[in-house]
């Protein structure tokens, strides 16, 4: 499947954790670019600082058309200018304990 896209797109940061309550942030027609990163995985790009809960490891992209693709985050950069989040598609999203990131971390 092609998860490829360039537009706008409700996007949700949120942070899950086992035996904590879930937050999330709301970000309402992001513009952003979405394409495929490896076998069930997407990057997506954006171009302005995106907000999200301090620990942020899932995120959830709702696009005009329908599509949801959402998953836990895998790598990125958030900077002032915009940045980039890959993530592995999902099709449930579940509490869990922190896991690795490969030092990446939310900011």
């Amino acid at each position: 499947m092609t998860y490829d896209y360039q537009g706008l797109a409700t996007v949700t940061v949120m942070a899950l954790y086992a035996r904590q309550p879930p937050t999330e942030f709301i970000t309402l027609e992001l513009p952003v670019v979405l394409s495929n990163a490896g076998r069930g995985r997407v990057r997506m790009e954006f171009f302005r600082y995106l907000h999200g809960p301090e620990k942020s490891n899932a995120l959830c992209i709702e696009r005009p058309d329908g599509v949801i693709l959402h998953g836990p985050i895998t790598d990125g950069r958030n900077e002032p200018l915009g940045g980039w989040l890959e993530f592995y598609v999902e099709q449930h999203l579940g509490l869990s304990p922190p896991p690795p990131l490969n030092g990446w971390k939310w900011e």
